[in-house]
């Protein structure tokens, strides 16, 4: 898993809500991994070309200028392995069904809990703190 210095996992999150992106990123922490914010996919991809080696990416779908799915697959080229976390607020069916070939891939619906993210990163074997 990448780590930062702290070695805690380090997780890039992509949310342009502002409000979702601190109750994420407060619960990241609390799960002890190391949340790197960005609100756009440009943010992003800067923050991942950057960044180091990362355990997982959360991405919004709804990004202001770039579809989050279609950010998951320009950083899905670089890192095949990378688990992705798509969350989305709208129907996810046809997320779900774009990604099904893809083991690294997961879909959340939003609004979601931190239970909901915990299920998740456990079903990806992402959980550090139990």
């Amino acid at each position: 898993m990448g780590k930062d210095g702290n070695g805690a996992p380090k997780v890039l999150l992509v949310e342009d809500e502002a409000l979702v992106a601190m109750v994420a990123d407060e619960n990241l922490r609390i799960m002890g991994f190391d949340p790197i914010v960005a609100s756009t996919a440009g943010e992003a991809l800067d923050a991942f070309a950057q960044g180091g080696p990362l355990s997982l990416a959360i991405i919004d779908v709804g990004l202001p200028d770039m579809r989050g799915d279609v950010l998951a697959r320009r950083l899905r080229d670089t890192a095949p392995s990378l688990p992705i976390l798509l969350a989305s607020g709208y129907d996810s069916a046809e997320l779900r069904s774009a990604f099904a070939n893809d083991s690294f891939v997961r879909v959340l619906a939003k609004p979601y809990s931190e239970r909901q993210l915990r299920d998740v990163l456990t079903e990806l074997r992402l959980t550090i703190d139990g």
